[in-house]
């Protein structure tokens, strides 16, 4: 039982060539259809988050505009309903939890803005101090890493 291998066909690769010839086209387009498959893919992929992250972008500024003006509202108005402090709380908390739908620097500057809700809402109540700028300093900041996010987006 000492098989040899058979002798190797010295046609066999202009076979192939051959065949490679009859099926140029074919194998063209199978090309051109992969390629274009896998780029549409991509692209919606592509145009689907920077759907999401523009859509969560504004409605963080309008949350930051909200929040803003409720802090106002409790400090210089002297609106120191629960609604209000509910509200507050409710706000910072949604800004907070949206943030990382963006980006990770606007999750910073979003648990930045928390934090400093949560050190200086009590002060609102007085009216006193510096609590409701050191609140409109985070939200600045939040807001401007927001649009800049935005302006990046192609």
């Amino acid at each position: 039982m000492n098989a040899q291998a058979p002798p190797p066909d010295p046609a066999a690769p202009s076979r192939v060539l051959s065949a490679v010839r009859r099926n140029a086209v074919a194998l063209i387009s199978l090309s051109v259809a992969l390629f274009s498959t896998s780029y549409n893919t991509w692209r919606n992929q592509t145009t689907e988050a920077h759907r999401n992250v523009r859509e969560a972008s504004f409605k963080l500024l309008e949350e930051c505009g909200e929040l803003q003006q409720l802090a106002q509202h409790r400090y210089y108005g002297g609106d120191h309903s629960q609604m209000n402090w509910i509200a507050g709380w409710g706000r910072a908390t949604l800004i907070r939890d949206m943030a990382p739908l963006v980006s990770k620097d606007v999750q910073a500057r979003a648990d930045a803005l928390f934090d400093s809700w949560k050190e200086n809402a009590g002060e609102l109540e007085s009216g006193q101090g510096d609590s409701a700028q050191r609140i409109e300093a985070a939200i600045d900041a939040l807001t401007g890493e927001v649009r800049s996010e935005l302006i990046t987006l192609h």
